[in-house]
């Protein structure tokens, strides 16, 4: 695998699960089906230490992944495993559904307001506890109207209007993000 590309996390190991070397997986990923196509993947243990593994077999139990490491073979050899991330070139991400997007594509992505004004950047995406928010940093021109902080728009149908992937902008509600801007501009 080419040190030079990013990589992604698809799942993270959980603990070991029987006596022959599976452990179980928590996937990170919409497709469940995708353990079975995995095979050379970068485990970063939670001491930041990164191994090169292949893996043997992989199944899907419900919800959570089974996966087997070649030349790890019992639940102790597992052990420096858990809670480590399985992650792959970034390349090997598999495509969305129509509609669907990961976070960090959208990030760059220029704001639009209804009107088809172009006021500022998507600095950032970032996963709330109840909502996907997206960190927008106004332009300078624009920001005596809106704000020269940093402000968090929810990604809920009241604030983004419309993702345009292909032409790489967000349309949101100018009053919403008004709303949602500090008092002192």
């Amino acid at each position: 695998m080419p040190d030079s590309e990013e990589y992604i996390t698809v799942c993270q190991l959980m603990r070991a699960h029987g006596v022959k070397g599976y452990i179980k997986a928590m996937p990170l990923t919409h497709d469940l089906t995708r353990c079975k196509s995995l095979k050379d993947v970068r485990v970063q243990k939670r001491n930041g230490e990164v191994l090169e593994l292949t893996l043997e077999d992989a199944k899907q139990a419900n919800n959570l992944w089974l996966l087997k490491f070649k030349g790890f073979d019992t639940p102790e050899a597992l052990s420096p495993l858990v809670n480590g991330d399985v992650m792959i070139p970034e390349s090997e991400r598999l495509p969305l559904p129509e509609g669907e997007y990961y976070l960090d594509d959208l990030e760059g992505f220029r704001v639009h307001t209804e009107d088809g004004r172009d006021v500022g950047e998507v600095i950032e995406v970032q996963e709330l506890m109840t909502v996907d928010a997206f960190l927008i940093k106004f332009d300078l021109a624009v920001q005596s109207e809106f704000s020269s902080k940093s402000i968090l728009a929810p990604w809920i149908d009241d604030c983004v209007k419309e993702i345009n992937d292909e032409e790489k902008f967000i349309v949101c509600d100018s009053d919403y993000l008004k709303s949602v801007c500090p008092e002192e501009r």
